[in-house]
């Protein structure tokens, strides 16, 4: 039989999946809506490097690559989407 869950039961659920090292309910439902974003750079000897993660937007990733990886020249940020069009497009 199937049932809605409260809220309060969410969160409970939530907190107990947390405590166990997994994603809460709400950081679950966060990561649904994000999208694989991958950023090429090089760096100063010219070595092309490529960094992915999840993120809500390219902007996310490129903030992170200026904060953290400011060594690094980016030439662009695709996302997973981007890069299978890419490849179509070429193949």
């Amino acid at each position: 039989m199937i049932r809605d869950w409260t809220v309060e039961e969410l969160h409970t659920a939530s907190q107990v999946i947390k405590t166990e090292g997994h994603l809460g309910y709400e950081e679950f439902c966060d990561q649904l809506n994000k999208t694989i974003f991958s950023a090429f750079c090089k760096d100063a000897d010219n070595n092309l490097i490529k960094i992915s993660g999840p993120y809500s937007r390219k902007e996310e990733l490129e903030k992170q690559l200026q904060e953290h990886f400011c060594h690094l020249k980016v030439i662009t940020v695709l996302s997973e989407e981007d890069i299978v069009f890419i490849k179509e497009a070429l193949g």
